[in-house]
């Protein structure tokens, strides 16, 4: 097994970095900031409240907007756009006050977030002991200044805990256990993106995996047809195929393949059948460069991979949805102490600080009396407006799809490396 370096030369410099993550966090915006603070919005949480309510109340999840009683903030009606039966484990959120609610989902995320970067170094085989606990806090308490991690966290919003169960599965089958599986179906339940997983356990050979969680996913559409059948036909019928009921492609919030193509484009909704030929083909890239890298024995690598190729093919993918930047935050921190030495490989350590600057939740403002301090504050590079030249513009809107490309190219080239070395050793 690995252990972390125990020297303080890395462990002070993280924690120091840690507290002023925490420190940008909490005032940048202003944590006392109305909505913008970092607990001042958790919408999405309470639109799974109200959710949660609907199934109870025995009311329409998807025939309308939904609303409900929150903590004070008047929250406009909005629509539920996850699968019924995401309402159905939701449900106990209502039978709690909404602060309560918030501050408990507060405290989970956070939990998770820290349980995610331990997974990663399992996975990574480092050992469980007293410096890798501390590099991991140091980490986590970094990546909330990450833009999907705090917008993730501001929202209210459970793309963590589906981190987290796929992460689960993987190091489940790791392990050998004979759950693995349980975790990707329950997240697919959950929001179906993490069914992408699917097509990379069955590309890495893991069969079992793959059917363990199809039949876990069935599992829960089933539960929902069974307990909330006019809602589960609803869903499935048409519903979930309805993107527009989350925004316009062409939307810069949207860091898709989708949202790219809209923008290049310069058209509101792109094509169907021009997008789903190119989603065909990225994910065929992403998929088999991921099996690539699984198969030379990077499995985290490959696992994060198509962790990062789900958002882009999505239909719609806002910023918080591409937290596999955790697990590569990690990867980066890793190569670099495991392979950043000598004058060849020093810029190892220019990709953690790389990593962070291009997903970091950079902030301005702009006047709109929509929102209540009467201005509007971007989340991420890819909200970046203002007077800058065109070609600036749209690399910056399309920050997060440039990353997965440069991360999958650099493995590729990366694979190909290591597999002429290992052609000329053998000769």
């Amino acid at each position: 097994m690995r252990s972390l370096p125990a020297t303080p030369l890395l462990r002070i410099p993280l924690a120091l970095l840690a507290f002023a993550s925490v420190v940008m966090v909490l005032r940048v915006p202003d944590e006392r900031t109305p909505w913008w603070g970092l607990t001042g919005n958790f919408l999405d949480v309470n639109v799974y409240r109200w959710g949660g309510h609907a199934v109870l109340a025995q009311l329409p999840l998807y025939e309308g907007l939904l609303s409900g009683d929150d903590s004070g903030r008047f929250y406009g009606p909005m629509p539920f756009t996850y699968p019924p039966f995401s309402a159905l484990i939701f449900t106990p959120l209502d039978l709690v006050t909404p602060w309560l609610m918030e501050a408990g989902w507060l405290a989970l995320t956070v939990g998770l977030l820290y349980l995610a970067i331990r997974m990663c170094f399992r996975t990574l085989d480092y050992r469980s002991d007293r410096v890798t606990a501390q590099v991991s806090l140091c980490l986590a308490l970094i990546a909330l200044s990450m833009e999907p991690v705090r917008t993730t966290i501001w929202l209210g919003q459970i793309n963590i805990l589906l981190l987290v169960l796929v992460l689960a599965d993987h190091l489940a089958w790791s392990s050998g256990r004979r759950s693995a599986g349980i975790g990707s179906g329950l997240a697919a339940g959950i929001k179906l993106t993490p069914a992408f997983f699917w097509a990379h356990w069955v590309l890495t050979g893991r069969w079992r995996l793959a059917v363990v969680s199809v039949a876990t996913f069935a599992g829960t559409v089933a539960l929902g047809f069974l307990v909330i059948p006019d809602d589960a036909v609803r869903y499935w019928s048409g519903t979930l195929l309805d993107s527009q009921r989350i925004g316009q492609d062409s939307t810069v919030a949207n860091q898709s393949l989708r949202g790219v193509m809209a923008r290049l484009a310069d058209v509101d909704m792109a094509p169907t059948w021009a997008w789903l030929v190119a989603a065909v083909v990225v994910a065929c890239v992403g998929l088999g460069v991921a099996a690539l890298a699984h198969r030379a024995g990077y499995r985290l690598l490959g696992l994060t991979l198509a962790g990062l190729t789900m958002p882009l093919v999505s239909p719609f993918s806002w910023g918080h949805h591409w937290v596999w930047f955790l697990p590569l935050l990690v990867l980066s921190v890793h190569y670099a102490l495991a392979y950043g030495h000598g004058a060849r490989r020093w810029f190892l350590w220019l990709l953690p600080p790389l990593l962070w600057a291009a997903t970091a939740n950079w902030v301005q403002s702009f006047p709109d009396v929509n929102f209540p301090d009467d201005r509007w504050v971007a989340m991420g590079l890819f909200m970046f407006g203002g007077d800058i030249p065109p070609l600036l513009f749209d690399l910056l809107t399309s920050v997060y799809p440039i990353i997965w490309a440069v991360t999958t190219v650099s493995t590729a080239i990366a694979l190909v490396a290591v597999r002429r070395r290992a052609h000329r050793s053998a000769r």
